[in-house]
This record gives structure tokens, C-alpha cells and sequence, in this order.
């Protein structure tokens, strides 16, 4: 009888400690370019499944290889994006097996995000084996390590990372740097970009009693969200607004930058502090030498600082091998019955 041979888990990726915020973000992926990526590389037979996380600080892909078949991801992943692996490889970081499993448990419980125990994370995860699943890309294996996964997050986030204290958030995160750098209350803040950190950005800030006033682009209208106590203008009036504004937070999801130098050199008074959380940039590189504005990225946010104890590392290793494990004694059924 012939063995029965099962896929095999890889991955590859690249983040906030591999690699810059200018390779980030020519690596971030919308959601329609996800969905081609997927769709090219289950096409090719060689992956029975393949899901793809991206946020802000990484871009990964996850795969399981049939029958033995070759299957180069960091290769593939920079072809499909006309991108030459030579110029990237050495920030990308590739894992087979349990170690691909044991990262994405690490990245869904937001140990491995630039700030510790980031919440946002596990709904990322989660949104991503949804897309793939809607596009027809996962398999068993991709759906099983990816739920344990999530598990192992959620058990973590309990248990170990939520007695942390400090910011888990990107816009909590965001808005405690801009405390250290001036008093809040009072302060008029413009927030480009109504998404979940858009939103929340400005809910911090209300709660910090600074004026906040967001922007809505025109066809969206009517099927928004604002903030209780925020201001609304059209984003097309964005620059009229930042003229009367301390500082303005950018967190979109658009391909074009939201804030350019040529028109921010242009107004009567610019802001002094502009702090760009999208990935890619929302906010002209170039906007940083405009004498006056201080320009802060996503990068600039950073936890670096925070550490866990050696008791909560032991209690996170523990908590992953159990659901490593798990998976491994799905296989073995897996295999036993496919026999």
C-alpha cells in the first residue's frame, strides 16, 4: 500500500522588524490584489490552500504544498507583484512546518506587531482565511492551523498579554505619542480616514478633549459612522480644515497620498505635528522637510520598550505547543483515515 503523502505547511513573509517602512510599503496589499494573488497561486496545482496576512507591519504568505511538489514562496509572492526577489530576499523570513504554525500563532496574538499585544491582529487574521475561504483558496489544512491559531491568540490575549499594561492599539498607541509631545485638550485635530483606526483615532482624541473633525469622501456619505462629538467635512476639503488645525492623523486605506507638499507648503499656517498610520503612506515623504511640521509614521510609534516577564514567555510557549499539538494530532487522523 502506498503512503500517503500530506501537505506540508510553509510560509513567507516579511515585517516591521525585517524590513522598512519603504519595503512595507511596496508589499502591502489591497484586498482586490490579494484576492489576484491567491487566485494565481491555487491555480498553478502545486498549493492545496493559501491565505494572506496583511496589515501595517507584515505581509505573509501562507501555503500548504501538495505531494511533495516545490513550491518557492518568497519567489513566487515577488514575481506576482513584478518585484525582484534579489532585491528583497534578505528581508523576507520563509518557515516550514510547525514553525509556520507557531508564528502565526505569535502573529495573531500580536506578539510579533509593533505594539505588544496589539488588538487588532486576531481580526485580521480571522478577515484574512475569510477572504481566501470566499475565494475558494483554503483547504482543511489552511482552515485547521488558521482556527487553532486564532485560538492559541485568543487563549494568550486571556490569559498573558491583556495583564500588560499600556496601549494595545495602534490609534491608543498613536495617541499616547502625541500626548508626549503636547497637551491635548483643547487642541484642533483633523483625522483623514473614517476605517475602524480612522474612528477610533478620533474617539481618543474627543476623549482627550481636543476638537476633532474627520473626514468623509463624498460617496460614502450617509452610510458612515462619526464619532460622537466629531466634526464632519468632505475630504476634498481637507486642506481648508488642516489650515486651522494643530496636528491632523491620516489612517486610509488609498493608493494616493492624502496630504501632498506642494499644497501643505501652499496654506497660510500648517499644523505642527502630521502623523501618517497607513501603510503605504498616505502623507508625502517629502512633507517631513517642511520647516515647523514634525511627521510621524506608524514606525514612529513603536513598542520597543515593553517586555513580558520570563513567567507570561513560559505561558505563551506553553499555550502555542498545546495548539502546534493539536494540529499535528489532526494530521495524524488525517493520515491514519486517508489510508
Amino acid at each position: 500500500m502506498t503512503a500517503t503523502v500530506l501537505p506540508k505547511l510553509i510560509m513567507t513573509g516579511l515585517d516591521h522588524k525585517s524590513a522598512s517602512l519603504d519595503i512595507r510599503e511596496q508589499f502591502a496589499l489591497t484586498k482586490e490584489k490579494t484576492r489576484q494573488i491567491l487566485a494565481a497561486i491555487k491555480e498553478n496545482n502545486v498549493v492545496g490552500g493559501c491565505v494572506i496576512v496583511s496589515t501595517c507591519n507584515r505581509t505573509e504568505l501562507y501555503a500548504s504544498v501538495l505531494n511533495g511538489n516545490v513550491f518557492e514562496p518568497t519567489k513566487i509572492l515577488c514575481n506576482l507583484l513584478g518585484k525582484n526577489i534579489f532585491d528583497f530576499k534578505d528581508s523576507f523570513t520563509e518557515r516550514v512546518g510547525n514553525l509556520a504554525m507557531e508564528h502565526l500563532c505569535r502573529v495573531a496574538s500580536g506578539l510579533d506587531s509593533q505594539i505588544l499585544g496589539d488588538a487588532q491582529i486576531i481580526t485580521q487574521v480571522r478577515e484574512a482565511l475569510e477572504l481566501s475561504r470566499a475565494q475558494n483558496c483554503t483547504d482543511s489544512y489552511m482552515e485547521t492551523m488558521s482556527r487553532l491559531a486564532i485560538q492559541a491568540a485568543k487563549a494568550i490575549k486571556t490569559n498573558v498579554v491583556f495583564k500588560s499594561p499600556g496601549a494595545d492599539s495602534v490609534p491608543g498607541k498613536a495617541v499616547d505619542k502625541l500626548k508626549t509631545l503636547c497637551k491635548l485638550a483643547g487642541k484642533n485635530a483633523v483625522v483623514i480616514g473614517n476605517g475602524w483606526m480612522g474612528r477610533l483615532v478620533a474617539k481618543l482624541l474627543i476623549d482627550e478633549n481636543a476638537n476633532v473633525t474627520v473626514t468623509l469622501r463624498e460617496h460614502k456619505k450617509g452610510f458612515v459612522q462619526i464619532p460622537d462629538g466629531a466634526n464632519a467635512i468632505s475630504y476634498n476639503e481637507r486642506y481648508k480644515a488642516i489650515e486651522q488645525a494643530d496636528m491632523v492623523i491620516s489612517a486610509t486605506t488609498s493608493p494616493h497620498f492624502t496630504l501632498c507638499h506642494k499644497e501643505l507648503t501652499g496654506l497660510t499656517q500648517q499644523p505642527s505635528i502630521i502623523m501618517d498610520l497607513a501603510v503605504p503612506r498616505d502623507v508625502e515623504p517629502s512633507v517631513k522637510e517642511i520647516p515647523g511640521i514634525a511627521l510621524l509614521t506608524i514606525d514612529d510609534i513603536s513598542d520597543e520598550n515593553r517586555s513580558l516577564s520570563a513567567e507570561s514567555i513560559l505561558m505563551i510557549d506553553n499555550i502555542i505547543e498545546e495548539h502546534i499539538k493539536k494540529y499535528y494530532h489532526w494530521l495524524e487522523f488525517k493520515r491514519v483515515n486517508a489510508a
